[in-house]
């Protein structure tokens, strides 16, 4: 299992970016994954299969956006 990287920040531009491409960002593995709902949160990553993939308001509301 891989381990979450859940210490991981994003800067405020990623965060515009995930969120005007309807993208959610993957803790374990750091992809960047289309078709996800905003405050998607534990979405299967298409790439690592972990269930790590969180929306752009997910990164907004817990904290980490830089």
């Amino acid at each position: 299992m891989v381990q979450l990287k859940t210490n991981r920040k994003i800067t405020v531009e990623q965060y515009e970016q995930l969120d005007e491409d309807m993208a959610g960002l993957c803790t374990a593995c750091g992809f960047e994954q289309f078709g996800c709902e905003p405050d998607a949160e534990k979405y299967s990553c298409e790439s690592c299969g972990e269930k790590a993939v969180y929306g752009p308001h997910w990164w907004l509301m817990t904290g980490k956006v830089e």
